[in-house]
């Protein structure tokens, strides 16, 4: 008896075995054969895509977004404008952590720099979701998206998550030198005007969020930033930071993660200046 359901077992593992065999060979190919576009009917907030020239120091960028919610999270006004950055008068750069899941690795991050006027532009790359769609981290692996790089001003890209969606949001000042985060800022405008002439796929693991800052900001190969778990699990991507040494020197993660912390009672969004009130609750 033994020797026959050790027989009629391998015979259901192989039919399964050459059932996924099939599957696959069905299934890839077909993934491949996908292509990606800018030719959809896009969510209001992934619209238009940014496009940047360049003369000089002198970055100009269309479609940056600003816009401004209701406390349901729907859309008051769907504001674009078309700003002008000198990147040789960039004085900071912050790193940004969304914390939307009771799992601290399921997170989102994004960039802000900081200009000597006062002005801050975000960066935030995103999976370009259509009308009504949600995003989906597995869907996220099987070209279902399309690449966002969003350029907007931080009481939309911040404030957004922090005070309307009641994220944990977390914003870190990076020691860089000013120059540096000026070639950082440029690499990667110049990849969101790439995306804007060729459109490009989304993927959860390869080219997300956070890789998407790692390919630029730090020296780890391609490779290993696959299987990095404090890049595939960006809530931990701190972790990175901090042993990187761009965080205050002396200060604990624990610490510095206390202190970038936004409380968004103690930082108003309504009016302007919501940047400035922003960095004063923290550290």
């Amino acid at each position: 008896m033994a020797g026959k359901r050790r027989r009629r077992f391998r015979r259901i593992a192989r039919r399964v075995s050459h059932a996924g065999m099939l599957a696959v060979a069905v299934f890839v190919p077909l993934l491949l054969l996908r292509a990606p576009t800018h030719d959809k009917d896009w969510a209001r907030e992934h619209a238009l895509l940014p496009s940047v020239a360049f003369d000089g120091d002198m970055a100009t960028v269309r479609n940056v977004r600003k816009f401004r919610y209701r406390g349901d999270g729907t859309i008051a006004a769907a504001v674009y404008e078309d700003r002008a950055y000198d990147l040789s008068r960039l004085t900071s750069v912050w790193y940004g952590i969304t914390h939307f899941s009771k799992f601290d690795g399921l997170a989102h991050t994004f960039l802000s720099f900081g200009f000597a006027d006062g002005a801050y532009l975000a960066l935030s790359i995103e999976a370009r979701r259509t009308g009504g769609e949600t995003y989906s981290p597995a869907r996220g692996l099987f070209r279902n998206y399309e690449l966002i790089y969003v350029l907007g001003d931080e009481r939309d890209v911040i404030g957004l998550r922090s005070h309307v969606q009641g994220h944990r949001v977390q914003l870190y000042p990076i020691r860089i030198a000013p120059e540096l985060g000026a070639e950082l800022l440029r690499a990667m405008l110049i990849e969101a005007d790439e995306i804007n002439r060729r459109p490009r796929f989304y993927n959860t693991l390869i080219d997300n969020c956070t890789t998407g800052i790692a390919k630029h900001a730090t020296p780890m190969p391609a490779w290993r930033r696959v299987f990095d778990y404090r890049i595939v699990f960006p809530g931990f991507s701190d972790r990175l930071v901090h042993n990187l040494g761009l965080l205050e020197p002396g200060v604990s993660l624990d610490e510095a993660r206390r202190r970038a912390t936004i409380d968004p009672a103690a930082a108003p969004l309504a009016g302007e200046g919501f940047s400035t009130r922003l960095r004063k609750t923290l550290g």
